[in-house]
């Protein structure tokens, strides 16, 4: 037994590198987009690097934050289930077996489940997952759009994650689906693999817009303020300055003084030095009612 795990184990690191070259190209891809979309939503205009470790270690801020976000899902499922199940009990046995009956029998319907995702993907894509668009240049807005997803962007921490876990479980729904009718191979009409191509499309854009998702909603929220900018700039009396973007050529502050005024400033990197003082909730400190306080007001 010991040497057969031995075998297997031996056999995986032989493969290792082969795992190796996707999982890090996914990182880069996610960790890309998180960073593209978050610089997005700053409104800073700058060009990333093709190759920049910084997309490394942002895609595993985002896969550990995708992770830890599985156990709500659970949570949420098991609850409903939960709920479901008493009344399941309480209805007559012949009731169930036609649900259950009819169920099978729709199932097996060849265009049924594909047409269904489809549907179902189309909507959670236009509807929910491309809100996040409309959130852009934000740090230089008045006031934030007129659109729901503004009401997330300022959500408590708990309710922020909690809706990126609803956006987690409706794209794991579509997968599964996917999943369901390539295991049953079901999809056997033009009509059936036509919907169902268009559903795996579908799966794939879902879950490249989580990071985007993310960028916007998640990693936005928290700024480093800094006492000084470093060099021939200064910060005058009245003004608050904020790291937003911080590369290899130049560093890219927020800056909001009096009278709410606000710029994005960026100066040659040089040898210059950072020096982080806290670490605000932006959104709050400029949307809230309360905005004007030295400090960073509560949600």
């Amino acid at each position: 037994m010991s040497n057969e795990f031995v075998e297997k184990l031996g056999s995986f690191a032989g493969k290792w590198t082969t795992f190796a070259a996707p999982g890090t190209f996914l990182l880069y891809l996610l960790g890309y987009l998180t960073l593209r979309f978050q610089l997005s939503t700053y409104g800073v205009a700058t060009n990333l690097d093709l190759f920049d470790e910084k997309y490394l270690f942002a895609g595993c801020r985002f896969l550990v934050f995708l992770v830890s976000s599985v156990p709500s899902i659970l949570i949420l499922a098991l609850v409903l289930v939960a709920i479901g199940y008493v009344p399941y009990k309480l209805v007559p046995a012949s009731f169930s077996d036609r649900l259950r009956h009819w169920a099978a029998d729709w199932t097996a319907k060849p265009v049924a489940l594909p047409l269904l995702g489809t549907i179902l993907s189309t909507v959670f894509i236009q509807f929910v997952l491309r809100k996040c668009f409309a959130l852009g240049n934000v740090l230089m807005q008045k006031d934030l759009p007129d659109e729901w997803i503004s009401s997330v962007l300022l959500s408590s921490n708990g309710k922020l994650y909690l809706y990126f876990s609803g956006l987690l479980a409706g794209t794991m729904l579509s997968a599964g689906m996917c999943w369901f009718v390539l295991h049953r191979g079901t999809a056997t009409t033009a009509t059936a693999k036509l919907f169902l191509a268009m559903m795996v499309s579908l799966v794939a854009i879902e879950f490249l817009l989580l990071p985007v998702n993310y960028g916007v909603l998640i990693s936005t929220q928290q700024l480093p303020r800094v006492s000084d900018l470093g060099g021939d700039e200064k910060l005058v009396d009245g003004d608050r300055g904020w790291l937003v973007s911080d590369n290899k050529d130049a560093l890219t502050y927020f800056i909001s003084g009096s009278g709410d005024r606000r710029t994005l400033l960026t100066i040659p990197r040089k040898d210059t030095k950072v020096k982080i003082t806290a670490y605000d909730d932006i959104y709050c400190v400029l949307f809230s009612p309360d905005h004007t306080n030295r400090r960073p007001c509560p949600r």
